[in-house]
């Protein structure tokens, strides 16, 4: 039980006696405004912000709108259901009415709190997401609750995150990360390290929803790239940047349960070899192209080999990963991009950026992109990449 329990456990309790009080037909009314309140700003949310990029502010802003609405719409019906109830004359019936009305609304505000806390685990708001993603009640309210139920939020989600990256973990999940030493940053000018640079790629395209998108892959066999699946998701066009020309390419393998997509292009490059060799504390480099900006080597070292439970890149379903947490500055746009030895190999591909810790970041490990990697090799059809996911 953290901070945010115990005032989750007070709200409850000062919602459950107003429903006492107020009776279940008032409640109900009120529960209704509440929650239709709620699903109204959910849908507005998107439509106000959609096109802004991920920020604190705008996270914010998608909160304050639900927030608003759901006020509105409680008090709005709760006028109304109050009227109703006050021609309810019986007593056995009030009695029966005050106890509903205590339970309708205890459970109407776990699940408006527990809609907001799906949101903001996948935000970076600070000491604000640690609380609620290590929150004993909210994670008690998600197992109650269908696995459906989080889908209907997933576009509010969209909005609320803060970050380009998808969900790696359940949304209450707790974030287990080791403390390691600083990345060695003699990596910066190993000449393995260095001998990587002309095989990192950065990879442009446009979504179905109009929307341009970049990232980061690397070559890793003659003519195939690999990158993630949530870079080209809904692109019918990509492209790889070589020597400043863009070079058309084709998407043979997408995989938006791991996260991976293998691309076609016809160009010579030297490719990369995987190393399935690593262990936690070893020195790495992160490869990429972060925030659509020139080619960027970070620092970073492995904190530890995970298996991650997580939704698909759509936020659907749920996906065991394995991966390696890494201390290492990992930005949006070195998605995709390779994690390199200090012998110049492939240890991981980036795929996210811890949401509670500005100096972890997560990637596939080599064994895990194994099979993806060789049927990319023998792929040659273009293959469907989805939906856009933002």
């Amino acid at each position: 039980m953290n901070p945010l329990d115990w005032c989750l456990l007070v709200l409850v309790g000062l919602y459950a006696l107003s429903g006492y009080w107020q009776g279940f037909v008032t409640g109900a009314f009120a529960t209704a405004g509440l929650l239709l309140g709620g699903l109204f700003g959910i849908w507005v949310a998107p439509i106000a912000l959609g096109d802004a990029a991920p920020s604190l502010w705008v996270s914010l802003g998608a909160l304050f709108i639900v927030i608003l609405s759901a006020s509105v719409g409680q008090a709005v019906l709760q006028y109304t259901g109050a009227r109703i109830r006050d021609r309810i004359t019986w007593q056995p019936i009030r009695a029966v009415d005050a106890v509903g009305g205590a339970a309708l609304s205890a459970a109407a505000v776990l699940i408006v709190a527990w809609a907001l806390g799906v949101a903001i685990s996948g935000s970076r708001i600070g000491p604000v997401t640690t609380l609620v993603r290590e929150s004993t009640v909210l994670a008690r309210v998600d197992q109650t609750l269908p696995r459906q139920a989080g889908t209907v939020l997933q576009t509010f989600n969209n909005v609320v995150g803060t970050t380009f990256f998808p969900r790696y973990l359940e949304p209450f999940a707790p974030e287990r990360i080791v403390e390691v030493g600083p990345g060695p940053r003699r990596l910066l000018q190993d000449p393995d390290v260095l001998d990587a640079a002309p095989s990192v790629l950065k990879v442009r395209g446009t979504n179905e929803c109009g929307n341009g998108v970049e990232g980061t892959g690397f070559v890793y066999s003659p003519d195939r790239l690999m990158t993630n699946a949530h870079v080209v998701a809904g692109v019918d066009q990509p492209e790889v940047e070589i020597g400043g020309s863009s070079v058309p390419a084709r998407v043979v393998l997408y995989d938006e349960d791991l996260d991976i997509a293998v691309l076609a292009f016809e160009a010579d490059v030297p490719h990369l070899v995987f190393d399935k060799s690593a262990e936690a504390t070893d020195g790495v480099a992160v490869l990429g192209y972060p925030q659509d900006g020139p080619y960027d080597v970070q620092p970073g070292r492995i904190r530890s080999e995970q298996r991650l439970r997580s939704p698909d890149i759509y936020g659907e379903g749920s996906v065991i990963r394995d991966v390696i947490s890494l201390r290492a500055l990992v930005r949006p746009g070195n998605s995709g991009g390779p994690v390199i030895s200090s012998g110049g190999d492939v240890v991981g591909v980036v795929f996210a950026a811890s949401v509670t810790d500005a100096e972890t970041g997560y990637a596939l490990t080599a064994d895990q992109v194994a099979e993806s990697a060789a049927r990319g090799v023998t792929s040659s059809a273009t293959v469907d990449t989805g939906t856009c996911v933002r």
